[in-house]
């Protein structure tokens, strides 16, 4: 019950079909997206599990030490990127980044303005839209597969023959090694998705902001009292000389 009378009071509503109400309700209830990576993502968690599993089970697991922990380093930033591409498509509405970059929503303003500005800027054709969601339109999930394949047919496979194993050998080390570099630039790809995609949005949002500022310069002839003498003690002489050639 609210705590204002609302007798005589017109609220302003408008009036929308049913079958835009059930829209707005499956997204209230959390039910309008799907993370288009997930399976991909499970693939890599199932895969990555499994190979732990195995060295667990082999008679000397402190051999494989080097190799669990980058496992373990993988899992980690596999974890971050389910967070990254959940918010990306949606999944979580209101979830953020780790510099503060915004959910679904804002994502889509911003990539929907910055795709405008470069039209209006550089002319032509061109898709500025989707590098902000890079990771979940197709290369993350290709990423994710060729991340699974190699641990599945190489990693794994090399500690089950390796499984039964008492101690080390310089052909075992230089194998062991090789398949910890593996693992660790499939950590690194992971974390490269993230980076990217969160990259995009940072260069389309300063362009934006930098647009707006250039948009200001340009009407300031319009506020003679005020913007106009603020831009004219702060604005470079090539500016001066770009801003008079608009009079």
């Amino acid at each position: 019950m609210g705590i204002f009378p609302t007798e005589g009071c017109v609220i302003g509503s408008i009036d929308i079909s049913s079958e835009k109400k059930s829209i707005m309700d499956q997204v209230t209830n959390g039910n309008a997206f799907v993370n288009p990576t997930k399976e991909n993502i499970d693939g890599v968690s199932a895969s990555v599990e499994s190979a732990l599993t195995s060295v667990d089970n082999c008679t000397t697991p402190l051999i494989f030490d080097g190799l669990t922990g980058a496992l373990t380093t993988l899992r980690t930033n596999l974890t971050s990127y389910v967070s990254h591409s959940n918010r990306l498509s949606g999944v979580v509405l209101g979830a953020t980044g780790p510099n503060g970059e915004p959910g679904l929503n804002g994502l889509v303003g911003t990539a929907k303005a910055y795709n405008s500005i470069c039209e209006s800027v550089t002319g032509g054709v061109k898709d500025n839209f989707s590098p902000i969601f890079n990771s979940i339109l197709g290369p993350g999930s290709a990423k994710l597969n060729t991340i699974k394949q190699k641990i599945d047919n190489q990693v794994i496979n090399f500690i089950n023959i390796n499984s039964s194993r008492t101690g080390t050998g310089s052909g075992f080390i230089t194998e062991l090694t090789a398949h910890i570099s593996t693992i660790d630039t499939s950590a690194t790809n992971i974390t490269n998705l993230i980076t990217s995609d969160n990259s995009a949005y940072t260069n389309a949002n300063q362009t934006i902001q930098n647009y707006n500022v250039g948009n200001m310069l340009i009407s300031s002839s319009n506020d003679p009292c005020f913007t106009e003498k603020l831009i004219n003690n702060i604005s470079s002489l090539s500016m001066k000389e770009k801003l008079s050639s608009l009079q």
